[in-house]
């Protein structure tokens, strides 16, 4: 066999010692990743969101109204539960048993359920914006936590070949290939990323914490590990079309609920103003032990009517009004948030898929370098 020279030698130990190095900092790096899923389960996305629908608050305090609206549509249907009185006298009839019936004016009644049955459709479509908000916060917070978790893996792999290349410039510089410089800018290079990888490591673990607060999750500790890969989707070809939601739906659901509160708040105005004169009672009842008169029992007939002399409903119907005309306001400002947050809304979707294209020709041409240099 030819003798080998120091040289070739001095190379062959060193590339030994790297090789040894490398697999070491892999298994070390291995054993202590931070978003190890360990025992988490996996999620996927579809179902963040059907978690989030079920146990979220904001889905339960918006079916409570729903049912609170609905509870007073019934109570603004049902009729008045008659009174019954029962009195005695000295004086002949002695015995009084009388009974009073509410009667519920037409006039009265129809505008009462009107504005009941406006507000049950004004917390129905309000429990209806619920889910869907709910629903969009819950999709783009498991997108947010996608990209940081990607991000951190990403620059967690750097890191890792930061550390490979200032290995190997000790290498270089103890074969006499480097210098101390080369290796001290390898080492603040390799401290740097490794500082942003543990930032970032950070990071996407609130996020993850984050998705879980919106699904309603305990957040004391990161409970799931995302399921799902990114996939940047082909542009619709409706992209460039209205796809506002008067183009797509109708009447957005804002400003539907806030029409429903002006119909709610119009009625409850003809209420008050009709309720200037209140509603009568009948009165039907006998009288009886009626000592030295006819005998049996004699009937009673009596009508019972409210008389306006001191007031009619003035201040109820000036808080009406009011009512009325904070509700035509909170339903103009209601189109006016709509159309801004919708054009604001596609002018961010742009810019964020013009990014995520960019960094997806970034990241290609990233790895072409990384590979090229590899070969070097």
């Amino acid at each position: 066999m030819g003798r080998v020279s120091p040289a070739v030698r001095c190379r062959v130990t060193s590339l030994a010692a790297l090789l040894w190095t490398m697999a070491s900092s892999a298994t070390a790096a291995a054993q202590a990743a931070p978003l190890d899923p360990g025992n988490r389960a996996a999620i996927s996305r579809a179902e963040a969101v059907a978690i989030a629908l079920a146990s979220s608050t904001r889905h339960t305090l918006a079916r409570s109204d729903v049912a609170s609206a609905t509870a007073q549509l019934s109570a603004a249907r049902q009729y008045e539960n008659p009174v019954l009185n029962t009195s005695y006298s000295g004086a002949a009839p002695q015995a009084h048993v009388t009974l009073d019936v509410p009667i519920d004016w037409p006039g009265l009644r129809a505008p009462r359920i009107a504005a009941a049955r406006a507000q049950l459709g004004a917390a129905t479509v309000r429990l209806t914006l619920a889910d869907v908000l709910l629903a969009f916060d819950t999709d783009t917070a498991y997108t947010r936590a996608q990209a940081l978790t990607a991000q951190a893996g990403l620059l967690a792999a750097t890191a890792r070949d930061a550390d490979s290349l200032l290995v190997l410039a000790r290498v270089r510089r103890d074969a006499g290939d480097a210098s101390d410089l080369d290796v001290e800018i390898a080492a603040v290079s390799a401290g740097q990323l490794a500082n942003a990888a543990s930032a970032a490591s950070a990071g996407a673990s609130a996020a993850v914490l984050l998705l879980q607060r919106i699904m309603g999750v305990p957040t004391d500790s990161v409970r799931f590990v995302l399921a799902d890969t990114m996939v940047l989707s082909a542009r619709p070809a409706s992209a460039t079309k209205d796809t506002t939601p008067e183009a797509t739906t109708g009447v957005p659901v804002t400003v539907a609920a806030a029409d429903l509160d002006v119909r709610a708040a119009e009625a409850l105005a003809r209420l008050e103003r009709r309720r200037s004169v209140g509603a009568p009672s009948l009165t039907v009842g006998v009288e009886t032990v009626n000592p030295g008169g006819p005998g049996g029992p004699l009937p009673l007939v009596g009508v019972s009517l409210p008389l306006p002399l001191f007031n009619r409903n003035r201040a109820a119907i000036a808080r009406a009004d009011a009512d009325v005309e904070r509700g035509r306001a909170q339903l103009r400002q209601a189109q006016l948030d709509q159309q801004f947050d919708v054009r604001l809304a596609q002018a961010a979707a742009l810019a964020a898929r013009a990014r995520a294209e960019r960094s997806l020709r970034l990241l290609a041409s990233a790895e072409r370098v990384g590979a090229l240099s590899l070969l070097a």
